[in-house]
């Protein structure tokens, strides 16, 4: 039967080169996930590693580690439906094999073999190409500013340990369900000359979306009391399962979401019609091609607007808790400064390295409760800070919902190296990140330990308007003090900067691979439409109605998948957005919404899907 299957995949090769195309690709972004994590652990294996490599290689792996979800969810889902597209297109052929006398296990041996012979060619090819780019992609990822470091590739059999398995499991598990499907056509589906299909899904799709949109629904429900912090983690990967259900339950909702866009043109123009009623009855194929603009309009519109908000939120809680009405970045000029008759407090921040026995290394703040209650408004939500004395510990919010940890607990540590203590975390503080760390200790058990400010926060004396101590600090620190309010602007916009460079490496792999996706599918449902095409020339049809046709096609199905991907960005948008309105109170916070890269990203989806189909209506 393989050497059926070889022998059929030979014969129809061109049914089969989208999913080779997107198995390929798949592959080789499934190989470079694998590097780049992979580098991580081996530049951090270097003898000459410091505590500050360390520290950059931390964060790269958390960065790595999330854009791996993001890459390997794309592959997989684009490979998997792929593979059930074109076995779906297959169906007047597979009921010549049932006409002639094939059984049904014998249609489903033939397409899992051509699907493993497809799967093979295809992870050789994406491997090879894996090999030549992982290398390439270190550098970008050093070129676009997300590290300084240089980046050791991992060994070159890593990758394909990894990548080789995933891509031939996800092509032939995509191809299984559908083979099962195609193994029950009916011998009569050769004389079928209707391209109507079926609109149920099946039994295990059902389940699926429905399993996945209750989930959306719960999340949706109980987001009034979602933390911030657990509300944009949900809103990194609730557009997972908005996708899953979309695709599951596609044969059902995108068809009709293309109708009514198509409505207002229908009207106007024959060719819209005909493509409106065209993608009303080739309801898998409307579907299938609007799954990957579908997959990353919602992640990467998702991954914007939360990156976006959370600099809303940071920024919003930095402006409730700073009191001090000047800021000065040269901590050299601290002793000066103190000695000032128009200064009030110098609340200097100080941090030391600290390493834990289960959370490992992390930065803690040096912290003088009384100057920092009078400067940065610091106080507890929960304990007390009046026992932040000695061995204890005070710690943010967030550090105690990513750590587990409770008030009253102990946690055990090394400060600057030292011999190992115990620390009572006596205090729960709320977020603030660019005034103080997630972990606090008093100044008297960090005051043998040498550590050089890095921003000092000054309150003038009494009766001292602000305008004059800024004056005074200007004479003794220069272009170094700064207003508050737009010290905090500085930060806001360092924020973005960097926000900016980790979307890069968040979606950059990804987005390169949907892209191919997009006019990979719409190829594909062009090739599986020719014969309409061919139909509405002999019913009259000039080229320039066919091609005409075709663009709105493709331009209503990827409107389509981006109305979906934008409705999932609205829900992220609005999950995020109530949690840290709650979360700040009655203080104002302004959300900015990212309009280029969400205009950029439906314009590019849109601009290539119309170029593939402009190319395909061209043959």
């Amino acid at each position: 039967m393989l050497t059926l299957s070889r022998k059929s995949v030979r014969s129809s090769w061109r049914a089969y080169a989208g999913a080779f195309t997107a198995l390929a690709f798949g592959t080789v972004l499934i190989g470079l996930t694998v590097t780049m994590i992979g580098s991580v652990e081996t530049t951090a294996r270097r003898a000459q590693a410091d505590d500050a490599t360390r520290a950059q290689l931390e964060d790269l792996s958390a960065m790595f580690g999330l854009m791996s979800a993001i890459s390997l969810f794309m592959a997989l889902f684009v490979v998997a439906s792929t593979f059930g597209f074109v076995v779906a297109t297959r169906q007047r052929e597979l009921g010549l094999l049932r006409l002639v006398g094939a059984t049904p296990k014998q249609v489903r041996r033939l397409l899992l073999g051509e699907a493993a012979v497809v799967a093979l060619a295809a992870t050789l090819v994406g491997c090879l190409l894996g090999t030549v780019l992982g290398p390439l992609t270190l550098t970008a990822v050093r070129l676009v500013g997300a590290t300084s470091l240089h980046l050791d590739a991992p060994p070159v059999w890593l990758p394909w340990t990894v990548a080789a398995p995933a891509g031939m499991v996800v092509a032939l598990l995509g191809s299984r369900r559908a083979a099962k499907r195609a193994s029950k056509v009916a011998p009569i589906a050769a004389l079928r000359e209707a391209a109507i299909e079926r609109r149920r899904p099946g039994l295990a799709a059902v389940l699926v979306g429905l399993a996945a949109i209750a989930s959306v629904v719960t999340v949706v429900l109980v987001a009034g009391d979602l933390p911030p912090v657990a509300a944009m983690l949900v809103g990194l990967f609730l557009p997972l399962l908005v996708v899953v259900a979309l695709t599951a339950l596609g044969p059902v909702a995108v068809p009709q979401v293309a109708t009514v866009l198509a409505r207002p043109f229908a009207r106007r123009s024959i060719a819209a019609r005909l493509a409106s009623d065209e993608l009303r009855t080739s309801v898998r194929t409307t579907s299938a091609i609007a799954a990957p603009v579908t997959a990353i309009a919602a992640i990467a519109g998702s991954l914007v607007v939360t990156m976006g908000f959370t600099v809303d939120w940071s920024s919003a809680l930095n402006a409730t808790q700073l009191a001090a009405p000047v800021v000065v970045t040269d901590p050299s000029t601290a002793g000066r400064l103190a000695t000032d008759p128009v200064v009030g407090v110098v609340d200097e921040r100080r941090t030391v390295s600290a390493t834990f026995d289960e959370l490992g290394p992390q930065d803690v703040d040096v912290v003088d409760v009384g100057r920092a209650e009078q400067s940065r408004r610091l106080r507890a939500v929960r304990g007390d800070l009046d026992d932040l004395r000695g061995r204890t510990l005070a710690a943010s919010e967030s550090w105690m919902f990513d750590s587990s940890v409770g008030l009253g607990e102990h946690v055990d540590a090394r400060l600057d190296g030292g011999r190992k203590i115990r620390l009572k975390v006596v205090a729960v503080v709320p977020d603030a990140a660019d005034l103080y760390g997630d972990l606090m200790v008093p100044a008297d058990l960090a005051e043998s330990r040498e550590s050089e400010p890095s921003v000092l926060f000054v309150t003038p004396a009494p009766e001292v308007s602000d305008r004059r101590l800024l004056a005074a600090t200007r004479v003794v620190a220069g272009d170094a003090a700064v207003p508050a309010d737009r010290w905090l602007d500085d930060i806001a916009s360092s924020t973005r900067e960097m926000n900016t460079v980790a979307l890069l490496v968040l979606l950059g792999p990804a987005g390169i691979y949907a892209g191919i996706a997009i006019v990979n599918a719409t190829l594909i449902g062009a090739a599986q439409r020719s014969r309409q095409r061919r139909l509405l020339a002999l019913l009259g049809a000039t080229p320039r109605q066919v091609r005409s046709t075709a663009l709105w096609q493709a331009g209503l199905t990827t409107a389509t998948g981006l109305v979906l991907g934008g409705a999932t960005t609205l829900l992220v948008g609005w999950l995020v957005w109530t949690a840290i309105t709650r979360d700040v109170g009655d203080h104002p916070v302004t959300m900015t919404v990212p309009w280029l890269p969400l205009v950029a990203t439906s314009g590019i989806c849109a601009a290539l899907a119309l170029l593939a189909a402009r190319v395909s209506a061209r043959r």
